[in-house]
């Protein structure tokens, strides 16, 4: 990922504070969805079944920080679905935001090729993220652009959905899987473990938590690779043996 792709500071779409943005960035995804569980959010804020297909992450100074930009992909075929309103959903998007697309799990084509995550590095969009697939992967890793996304696929966008909605809240559903509602602005974090997204007025209580387990976490460890025993070390440090 480009320095440029991964840091808050660069985001004017931004409404989170800059500080609370770059605590976040200190924190990993597992450490966030850990601080989530706690806020009694079931899905920890995951979203599962993700893989980046653009930049890739490869350590901390990767982390992808920012808020959501939300657009709703639905099947070409449902009449009932509003129709996008202002024009093609690239041209709307707003610098430093993150794009996040949901499409219909049933098809199989991709949400986001090569010209449109060309259109949306021009604009400085952060990333994209698709509930959904991906194509021209070449074109993208040329950009240099982050692109998560469910899967890849060989086909485009037409026939087969169309932009329905942007800056809804969306409803991510998965099988066997808590539902989760993303809505624009809310703080969307990516690293080497995945996806996780944090609800805008659960931020500063997530930042509070992920801090204080890190830090448990680290005494956790470093008891570990002195030898102590597991059990031993996490009823010393975390007051019961279940978690790990």
């Amino acid at each position: 990922m480009s320095s440029t792709a991964s840091n808050p500071t660069t985001s004017t779409y931004a409404k989170t504070p800059l500080h609370l943005l770059e605590a976040l960035k200190q924190l990993s995804t597992c450490e966030i969805s850990d601080a989530l569980i706690k806020l009694k959010t079931p899905s920890g804020g995951y979203v599962p079944d993700l893989e980046p297909f653009g930049a890739f992450p490869t350590s901390e100074k990767d982390r992808l920080v920012g808020e959501v930009f939300t657009v709703q992909m639905v099947d070409a075929n449902d009449s009932l679905a509003p129709k996008l309103d202002g024009g093609h959903f690239v041209d709307q998007a707003l610098p430093g935001c993150i794009v996040f697309i949901s499409s219909p799990h049933h098809i199989k084509s991709a949400s986001l090729g090569g010209l449109l995550a060309a259109g949306l590095h021009v604009k400085a969009v952060q990333a994209v993220v698709i509930d959904g697939r991906c194509r021209d992967l070449q074109e993208i890793r040329t950009l240099g652009m982050p692109v998560w996304a469910s899967s890849h696929s060989t086909l485009g966008q037409s026939p087969f959905t169309r932009p329905s909605t942007i800056q809804q809240p969306l409803t991510i559903t998965h099988p066997n899987w808590p539902t989760l509602t993303i809505s624009p602005h809310d703080v969307l974090i990516a690293d080497i473990d995945g996806v996780v997204v944090v609800p805008s007025d659960k931020v500063e209580q997530v930042i509070e938590l992920a801090i204080k387990g890190k830090q448990v976490d680290q005494k956790c460890m470093n008891d570990i690779l002195e030898g102590k025993g597991v059990a031993e070390t996490f009823a010393k440090h975390r007051g019961q043996t279940g978690k790990h």
